[in-house]
């Protein structure tokens, strides 16, 4: 029974720093992904033009059983820190981006590979403008957040709907 213990402890373990490996991969790939390009109808829209900074944010991973894919993992990380923000506007507080580094989702493997298509690339596009935003914005903070939310609602409605709902309950009212 015992050693039944120590083996769980040491598939948590591994499992932790799998996820941490495939992040840093997924950093340190940014180069050679940045030169991949997805066009839309009407433009061009490249994954290095997502990007505005040449750091990569590490994400706090949390160990998940269900083997659950970067892009979930990272995007549960986003939640925590989008809450975080969410407490700081209604206390009326300001954030910063130097307490709120973007992650960059979109260059980590999903749980459903078929949403890697134009519209999820663009829709990534428009959601980093809109959080970029948020610290760009002085007076409108509030606005700006909650405008960032609507653009993880409006690309949850076509890929993935089922944390809507949870999404949601990060707008400030």
């Amino acid at each position: 029974m015992c050693s039944f213990f120590i083996d769980m402890k040491k598939i948590r373990i591994l499992t932790f720093f799998a996820l941490c490996v495939i992040a840093w991969s997924a950093c340190s790939d940014e180069q050679k992904k940045s030169n991949t390009e997805t066009t839309t109808d009407t433009t061009a829209v490249t994954k290095s033009e997502l990007d505005s900074s040449s750091s990569c944010a590490k994400p706090i991973l949390t160990v998940d059983p269900n083997n659950t894919k970067p892009m979930a993992l990272m995007m549960r990380q986003m939640v925590v820190n989008m809450d975080k923000m969410k407490s700081k506007l209604e206390n009326g507080e300001r954030v910063q981006a130097k307490d709120f580094p973007f992650l960059r989702f979109y260059l980590v493997e999903p749980t459903d590979p078929n949403v890697l298509e134009p519209q999820f690339y663009e829709n990534a596009r428009l959601f980093q403008a809109a959080y970029q935003q948020i610290f760009e914005t002085k007076a409108l903070q509030v606005t700006a957040y909650n405008a960032a939310i609507g653009k993880c609602i409006n690309c949850h409605q076509s890929y993935c709907s089922g944390p809507i709902k949870r999404i949601k309950k990060l707008l400030v009212h």
